[in-house]
């Protein structure tokens, strides 16, 4: 059997995540941008995760935890990953909502997505399903900046979304995008993501990831001297640049992103123009790209201590300007 949803939706942009989102809201009649997506997800987050195990040993993540399914518990009602430890079953419960013409949401591993052509783990990636063959054993998904649908073998498909590469690994994570109500308006969910997304960064929010918030960058900031000492110092430096500025981050670590979902905000939500939110956002977009090129420029060269010192002290930097951030953000509209 062949089955692809009629009028599935595929929006090409930055992040896999927001994209997906997109790409699923549009499907159901609404016109949101990827920068609205992300933000009414409480896109912003930091996760700091050590491991012998893992590939660099030091990894750093700057995105929200949880962020499609806040999406849905904020705009239609309350939502999470959903788990299926067989990977037959799991399979079968995909292509029966395919069937029903609702597109499902899932986490997989690039490695196994045959048109990356890529020799690392990034375990988490989001994309979306929108039909399978039976014949040609192909799933058809559609991936951030890819145009059209792009088909998986379907052994690639079940390997990629059970993957258990560190720190990240997977338990073929999904969820079905099946709108239930409206959603209400722009002008009521604007502060209240914006409100939500700053609560956790200060109180900290935990997933299967780790933790996510400020405390970790402050925690990760004391920590930067030892990466110096780490045998793939080299590695961890120039994977630590990649997720602020490359991979799907729309550089500055995800603010820049987060920056364009203000602006929308201020326009649709003029009460929120006096109070620079975006502003402040583009600064600290722009002081993660300021370290992403300083770790990029550490794993260019031979190594040096005093970078990474730098380093420390710029990611502390950073912390305080986040921090004051967020609690700006809940002293005004919390």
């Amino acid at each position: 059997m062949k089955k692809i949803i009629e009028k599935w939706v595929h929006i090409p942009g930055l992040h896999c995540g927001s994209v997906a989102l997109r790409d699923v809201i549009t499907y159901w009649g609404y016109n949101l941008s990827e920068s609205m997506c992300f933000g009414l997800g409480g896109g912003l987050g930091f996760f700091y995760t050590k491991g012998e195990d893992m590939s660099p040993t030091k990894i750093i993540h700057l995105r929200g935890p949880e962020m499609e399914p806040n999406f849905f518990s904020l705009v239609d009602k309350p939502i999470s990953w959903k788990y299926e430890p067989d990977d037959d079953k799991a399979f079968e419960m995909a292509k029966e909502w395919i069937n029903e013409d609702v597109p499902i949401l899932i986490q997989t591993d690039i490695f196994y997505l045959n048109y990356y052509k890529s020799s690392t783990h990034f375990p988490g990636h989001v994309v979306s399903v929108w039909g399978y063959d039976d014949q040609t054993e192909m799933v058809f998904l559609a991936d951030t900046g890819f145009e059209g649908l792009k088909p998986v073998p379907y052994e690639n498909f079940k390997k990629g979304r059970s993957s258990k590469a560190m720190p990240f690994p997977l338990d073929n994570n999904w969820f079905e995008v099946n709108l239930k109500k409206p959603i209400p308006s722009l002008d009521e969910l604007i502060p209240e993501a914006i409100l939500r997304n700053a609560k956790s960064m200060i109180k900290g929010a935990r997933s299967l990831r780790g933790e996510s918030g400020v405390k970790m960058i402050k925690h990760w900031a004391e920590d930067l001297p030892s990466w110096a000492d780490a045998p793939d110092w080299k590695w961890c430096a120039r994977f630590a640049y990649q997720v602020i500025e490359k991979r799907g981050t729309g550089g500055g670590g995800f603010r820049w992103l987060y920056r364009d979902f203000l602006k929308e905000g201020e326009k649709i939500t003029p009460a929120l123009k006096g109070y620079k939110f975006s502003d402040y956002m583009n600064l600290m977009g722009n002081k993660w790209s300021e370290m992403s090129m300083l770790l990029k420029k550490i794993s260019d060269n031979e190594k040096d201590d005093h970078l990474f010192k730098k380093a420390s002290t710029m990611a502390k930097e950073i912390g305080e300007l986040e921090e004051g951030f967020y609690n700006k953000v809940v002293k005004i509209l919390g």
